[in-house]
């Protein structure tokens, strides 16, 4: 190990360097950390023997340190992401070796996402190869921008030093092209240990730092200069009472007394704090921490206290890069779980901008299904706002995971590359008879009642039952049919996902308008998808929007078939059907839920009547 005249830390309070290696398979990343770990003493004695044992009686296998799974160790292979940790005199560290086959890319890039730095390995032998530079990409794709080019190997090719220099020369120029910054290259051999903790007395001809140097002297962005911000991640109760907030800080400095933001309205200063279990006056990026606020803020996981002068913003749209992870193809408009920082909520797949291409590096239009290991530009419409910034400014609250709704499956990772703004610089024209106003003259409360349900549900009759019952009451309503409207608001889309989508957002924008002109609206549509009905209860607002599931089930619904479409749908001359070859996503917890298979359609109209003249309704 490399000596130091400075001060040995102690080691709880050694700075930790996160960082990846990446490359081709069989470059030797495997052997590159094992070393590290072997001359740090990071092994236990039970697994150094098992590697000798690996490698033959005088032979270590330094790869077997790191290959920790039976499938690796039997393949020969990386294939999933290996994390170690080791300490020097100097510096904590925990390293990420990423698979460099192909179809393990979705582990490189998760990998990539936490790291300060990427440790390129290139053979000497083989040059840089088709993995090496999918790999560079991926890495400055997804957060990294620091990079070591670390020619592996070099003892195969006898310590050549025009071999290294050509390599690393055209490793530097891509790393250029991929707006990675290099702070060191080096020629090196992880199987005998050359320059990786100690010269290697081949290579007389380098007289740059070894490995270990570079990995011990490197400072990532310090994050304790920005502002401060301090994703929830628990909130718990004091003995005695009160509440802290738990969680780390994702930037800036924080001391006992500072005056913290939640939101507009929502501010508190800190009068308690705590690190690593003790009573703590200061914390900064990085830190651990417990704090009490006086007064105490209703805010729980998810919520992000900041400076004042530093508040977070609130997006509802965001335009992503993210890797597809699923076997299954990416659908538009399907609603799935997001986790971004410490806030969890519903996203639904909008536009698709492209493909990234890894070897051109550029984003092509896409033209078939998103599949595993594609990464993709798109955006996302959460179904309630969520704290957010861009990956490249803050880490923690610019990468996100989507995960399967019901098996919780993660299907994609990704970074935030902006907040994407829903209105437009078009300046909105007040008129002085206002919505209350009309609502006022009519002598009733608007509202839109939004029947959503299966075709055959019993949507259609139960709207024209209850336009007829709302008419006898002298109530001024209207009906706003799916079936109808494709016959001209929505005669240009189709079934296609992103085309539903499309229908719903202009259906939800007509019945605001009728809405504001005091009218009660009855809204008859499948409307499939979680996040566009919750998209559609945010355009009209949520106090005049009812969401009522009209329920019976698909059989049922079949069975009935009152317009023939099932029947269409089965022999084949009706694709995209909902139910049978395009998914309904039902309400978890609707204003109003009607069993259509055990009531009738008058009792239906009855409840509905029922819970509008119930006192939370009524004028």
């Amino acid at each position: 190990m490399s000596a130091s005249t400075e001060t040995t830390p102690d080691p709880a309070q050694r700075k930790r360097l996160r960082f990846l290696t990446c490359g081709s398979v069989d470059d030797g990343k495997s052997t590159l950390i094992g070393r590290l770990l072997h001359e740090s003493g990071a092994i236990f004695e039970d697994h150094l023997a098992e590697a000798l044992k690996a490698g033959g009686t005088d032979t270590l296998d330094l790869s077997f340190l790191v290959d920790g799974l039976k499938a690796e160790r039997e393949q020969g292979i990386t294939i999933d992401i290996a994390y170690r940790y080791f300490m020097t005199p100097r510096r904590a560290f925990l390293i990420a070796d990423a698979p460099g086959h192909e179809q393990y890319t979705r582990n490189q890039a998760a990998a990539a996402s936490q790291a300060d730095l990427a440790i390129v390995v290139i053979s000497a032998v083989d040059g840089i190869k088709v993995q090496t530079r999918r790999h560079m990409a991926i890495a400055g794709l997804f957060g990294v921008e620091n990079v070591i080019l670390a020619v592996n190997k070099m003892d195969a090719v006898d310590w050549d030093e025009n071999r290294f220099s050509n390599i690393a020369r055209d490793a530097a120029l891509l790393a250029a092209k991929l707006s990675l910054r290099v702070i060191g290259a080096l020629p090196v051999s992880a199987r005998e240990g050359g320059n990786v903790v100690s010269r290697a007395d081949q290579a007389g001809w380098y007289s740059g730092p070894v490995l270990i140097d570079l990995l011990e002297t490197f400072e990532p962005a310090d994050l304790a200069q920005s502002s401060f911000r301090f994703p929830v991640q628990h909130v718990a109760r004091l003995e005695g009472g009160g509440r802290v907030l738990l969680g780390q800080v994702a930037s800036g400095h924080l001391a006992l007394g500072a005056r913290l933001r939640a939101g507009p309205g929502l501010e508190a200063e800190v009068c308690g704090l705590w690190a690593v279990g003790e009573a703590a006056d200061t914390a900064e990026a990085g830190d651990a921490v417990a704090l009490q606020l006086t007064p105490e803020l209703d805010i729980g996981r998810g919520s992000v206290l900041t400076s004042p002068d530093a508040p977070v913003e609130l997006a509802r749209r965001l335009k992503v890069r993210m890797v597809w992870l699923a076997e299954e193809p990416l659908q538009h408009g399907m609603a799935y779980d997001i986790q971004l920082g410490s806030a969890h909520g519903i996203a639904a797949i909008g536009r698709v901008d492209g493909a990234v291409d890894l070897d051109s590096l550029e984003l092509r239009a896409l033209t078939g299904e998103v599949r595993t290991n594609d990464i993709v530009v798109t955006s996302l419409v959460l179904s309630h706002p969520l704290a957010a910034m861009p990956f490249h400014v803050l880490k923690a609250l610019g990468a996100f995971i989507l995960m399967d709704r019901i098996s919780r499956r993660t299907l994609a990772a990704g970074v935030v590359l902006e907040l994407e703004q829903l209105g437009t610089n078009v300046p909105w024209q007040a008129f002085e008879v206002t919505p209350s106003a009309r609502a006022l003259q009519l002598r009733q409360t608007p509202l839109v009642l939004w029947l959503t349900g299966l075709s055959g549900s019993g949507k259609s009759t139960i709207a024209n039952l209850l336009d007829r019952r709302l008419f006898a009451l002298r109530r001024h309503a209207t009906v706003l049919d799916g079936d109808n409207l494709r016959h001209g608001l929505n005669a240009d889309l189709g079934f296609t996902d992103d085309d539903r989508v499309e229908n719903m957002r202009r259906v939800a924008h007509v019945a605001g308008l009728m809405a504001d002109a005091g009218l009660i609206v009855i809204v008859s549509l499948i409307a499939p998808f979680t996040v566009e009905r919750a998209r559609a209860r945010e355009v009209i607002g949520s106090h005049r929007f009812a969401e009522v599931f009209v329920d019976a089930p698909l059989d049922v619904c079949a069975q009935r078939d009152p317009k023939g479409h099932y029947r269409r749908a089965q022999t084949g001359q009706l694709n995209q059907f909902t139910g049978l070859n395009s998914r309904y996503e039902a309400p978890e917890a609707p204003d109003l839920h009607l069993r259509t298979d055990q009531i009738a359609p008058d009792d239906a109209v009855t409840q509905i009547l029922a819970w509008m003249e119930s006192p939370a309704q009524s004028v």
